[in-house]
């Protein structure tokens, strides 16, 4: 059996298009298939009401004060509502599970992305909380080395450790949570890969959470 290609990962969906007004309203071209699909569903007459009632839970949300543990409970409360809604309207009648899961994911995009502003990083402790923790890490670039986490030497690879950085400093490109998540996996199939390729020249045992996570907290540090 070949070893796994450490370049090989698996991209993220783009993030959706700016959507405002017209026919356009939840539309973008270059979406991935399910989430293509999403669109062109709420696009039809029989959708109106889950437009409706998408825009406003939006127009609502936007124009109250911030407030992270009650915001959390409204968002996540209103998309388990309108993903129970899915099973009984028209535009997803007889749909299997699996189209009802990528509908709900797609209403996740579409309300992350348009809340994007307003639920990360709004309030002023969390803006601190950040900078703080950017502060920590950026010390720590300064001096941590392999050797510090016990990373073996046959588990030391340069190369594809950036590509695993790479993967993780996309997360800021995408808005939507499940894109963000992506990216983390993304780095990790890079990680594992790697281990595979090195324990498998070794000749070693295949490589575990010990040999794992620190090789990780290495790349998300640097």
């Amino acid at each position: 059996k070949q070893p796994a290609d450490p370049n090989r990962r698996v991209p993220p969906p783009p993030d959706p298009a700016t959507m405002e007004g017209g026919a356009d309203a939840f539309g973008s071209s270059t979406a991935p298939l399910a989430w293509h699909d999403f669109l062109e569903r709420m696009r039809q007459p029989s959708a109106a009401e889950f437009v409706k009632s998408i825009k406003g839970f939006i127009m609502t949300f936007s124009n109250r004060e911030p407030d992270p543990e009650r915001d959390s409970a409204a968002v996540q409360e209103f998309l388990e509502n309108m993903e129970g809604a899915f099973r009984a309207h028209t535009p997803w009648a007889g749909s299997s599970e699996e189209e009802l899961e990528s509908a709900g994911e797609g209403l996740e995009k579409y309300v992350m992305t348009k809340l994007y502003n307003r639920v990360f990083a709004s309030v002023p402790e969390d803006v601190k909380s950040d900078e703080e923790l950017f502060e920590k890490i950026s010390l720590l670039q300064q001096f941590i080395h392999p050797e510090n986490l016990d990373i073996k030497p046959e588990y030391q690879n340069e190369t594809s450790w950036l590509l695993a950085q790479k993967e993780l400093q996309k997360i800021n490109m995408y808005k939507a949570p499940r894109d963000k998540l992506a990216c983390i996996l993304n780095c990790c199939k890079v990680i594992n890969n790697l281990l595979m390729n090195a324990s498998h020249m070794s000749h070693d045992n295949p490589p575990g959470a010990d040999e794992f996570l620190p090789v990780l907290i290495y790349v998300t540090i640097k």
